[in-house]
Order: C-alpha cells, then sequence, then structure tokens
C-alpha cells in the first residue's frame, strides 16, 4: 500500500494542499483566540484532575510496577479497564525476555481507536508511555505521569471523528531495556508499518523538579512529530525546542522506520530511579500543559479533514523547530 502521509518532514502535505513551513516567528502569536480556536476541542476538554487520579492509582495504591511482578500485572489491569470504559479496542500483549537466567513475563496494553468509516485515510499514529518502574520506586514521575497523560488523552480524543487510526500503548519491560516496545513493534506486519506515520511517547513528563518541555528523537533530526508538536506548542503553550536522545520506546518505532519523538521535561529531575519519585513532586501545570501541547498535535494529524477548515486562517500552521543539545 502507497503511504498517503497527511503530515511530514519539511512540508506537509494535507487535502492534495502543499504547505510551506514556517518559523515561530512568522505567526500569531499563541495567546491570539483565533489561533487557539482550532485547539480548543482538545484543550478545553482536557481534565487534569484525572491525570493527577491515574497516577495516584498507579504510584500510590499500586506502587513499584517492575516488568514481571504482581505490582505491574496490578498496573495492566487497571489501564486495560481504563481503555475499555473509553469503548475502545483493548488487547494486552504478553511477552518474555530473560534477566540472566530468570525468565520474566511482562505485558503491553494495546486500546486503538479506529477511523471513521467513511473518511479513512488507511494511517495510524501511536500515543505510547510505559507502566513499569524500576525496582524499590513509585514511579510517579517515571512513568505513572506518561501513563496518566496517555489514559486522558485517550479519553478526550475517543469520542472525536477521525480519519486516522489512533493507537493508545503501553509498555512494559522499558526500564529493562525497552522490551515491551521492541517486542510490540516487532509483530506489526509490513502492511501496518507502511501505514505508520507517528508515534509520540511519554517519558516523565510532570516533575516539579525536572527543567523545560521538550522532544528528542533518537538522531536528533526533524521529523512529521517533532513539527506537529512544535506547531501547536507555539499555538498552545510556548515555542518548544527538540534534541536527540533515543534509550525510551520512540525507539523501536524509529528503528522500523517510523517518525518518532520523546516528549519529556530536561534536564531530569534529582528523583530520578529514586525511591523519592512521588507524587507529591509532581506539578499539575506541567503534566496540563504537556496534554495540550501533544493532545493538539494528535488531533491536528488525526482529525477529519475538512476542506472550509484546512483554508480557515485558525487552520494551524507547520513549525520546524530549533535543535537543543540539551541532556535527558
Amino acid at each position: 500500500m502507497k503511504k498517503y502521509v497527511k503530515v511530514v518532514g519539511t512540508s506537509m502535505l494535507a487535502l492534495g494542499l502543499l504547505v510551506t513551513p514556517v518559523s515561530a516567528n512568522d505567526l500569531t502569536t499563541p495567546n491570539n483566540p483565533s489561533v487557539q480556536a482550532f485547539d480548543n476541542k482538545i484543550v478545553k476538554r482536557i481534565d487534569v484532575s484525572k491525570i493527577y487520579d491515574h497516577i495516584s492509582h498507579l504510584a500510590e495504591e499500586i506502587g513499584p510496577r517492575v516488568a514481571g511482578t504482581e505490582g505491574e500485572w496490578a498496573a495492566v489491569q487497571y489501564i486495560a479497564d481504563q481503555y475499555r470504559q473509553l469503548g475502545l479496542e483493548v488487547s494486552i500483549q504478553e511477552f518474555q525476555f530473560q534477566r540472566g537466567s530468570t525468565t520474566i513475563t511482562s505485558h503491553n496494553v494495546i486500546a486503538t481507536k479506529k477511523a471513521h468509516k467513511n473518511h479513512d485515510t488507511g494511517q495510524i499514529i501511536y500515543v505510547g508511555s510505559h507502566h513499569d518502574s524500576v525496582p524499590g520506586s513509585p514511579g510517579a514521575s517515571d512513568n505513572a505521569s506518561g501513563v496518566g497523560v496517555n489514559l486522558e488523552l485517550a479519553r478526550v480524543l475517543s469520542n472525536m471523528q477521525t480519519d486516522t487510526e489512533i493507537r493508545f500503548l503501553t509498555f512494559g519491560g522499558e526500564e529493562f531495556g525497552l522490551r515491551g516496545s521492541r517486542h510490540y513493534v516487532s509483530t506489526l506486519s509490513e502492511e501496518e508499518l507502511d501505514r505508520s506515520v507517528g508515534m509520540f511517547n511519554f517519558d516523565m513528563v510532570g516533575s516539579a523538579n525536572a527543567g523545560d518541555m521538550i522532544m528528542f528523537t533518537v538522531d536528533g533530526e526533524r521529523n512529521t512529530i517533532t513539527n506537529l508538536a512544535a506547531s501547536s506548542s507555539l499555538r498552545v503553550f510556548e515555542p518548544l525546542t527538540y534534541g536527540r536522545v533515543g534509550r525510551s520506546d520512540h525507539q523501536p518505532f524509529h528503528d522500523a522506520g517510523i517518525a518518532s519523538a520523546a516528549f519529556s521535561y530536561a534536564p531530569l529531575e534529582p528523583e530520578y530511579h529514586q525511591p523519592t519519585d512521588t507524587i507529591e513532586k509532581l506539578s499539575m501545570e506541567k503534566l496540563e500543559n504537556m496534554a495540550y501541547v501533544v493532545g493538539s498535535a494528535v488531533y491536528q494529524i488525526a482529525r477529519k479533514d475538512t476542506p472550509a477548515l484546512e483554508n480557515a486562517r485558525v487552520a494551524p500552521q507547520p513549525v520546524e523547530p530549533p535543535f537543543e543539545n540539551r541532556p535527558l
């Protein structure tokens, strides 16, 4: 199947119209109501208290969620149930890997929102986050925060008309070498790979003690995902930069030829991989801003296109973000 990419690279193809990217300085300021009107369908529906509640359940009620443990399985069941309540098609994918002489059984959760049957472009985009934590840590920032934002965007987008299939994913075994995401990508068929146009990955998206929001690509190059998020960040938050980092669940998608980026705050918080990674150290504002930026970017590529909106002044314009050599 030939891949029809609605938004790609350094140019964007939408409804057959070629649009040239512009710099952030060429756009109207983000606070202009006409610019924000496009994103209000997403932004006004995001409820940061729901994100916080998910994090609280995962980090406080369940606690450490090390791959292969009862804690991880409790998280998997909770996440799958939350997706099911939204009416999404949900499956739990079991996989195994070795740690020394020990065979560990872990799980991914896959929730699919199908495209509108009369407006299906055939594309797939992915919204991912890992649900496991390191031993001894409740993993509030790393990565209950990413799962919380993932679940809230699934709620917001679940009843919206889209012409693109959206797969919401949470992965096990990330802390042991991206085991879950590597397994998931390995199960994609050639047909699915051909239809896949981008992956948004949340990893540590809420610590009050971390630095500023940033998006990371594996190769340090811009792609569909960074351009979409750079555009949405200018409209709903502030200009966003990108850097070069792998080591998270966007890596296997990149390796398979799918445009991907990890969204985080950097430099990382001092509580990283510590027992002190608790919910009290999270920022509601940072969680909300991350949901605004990525939710608006996902909606931009997945929404059901209409010519009137595409040609309107409020239609998003592509932005090429600047590179920043900031450590994760």
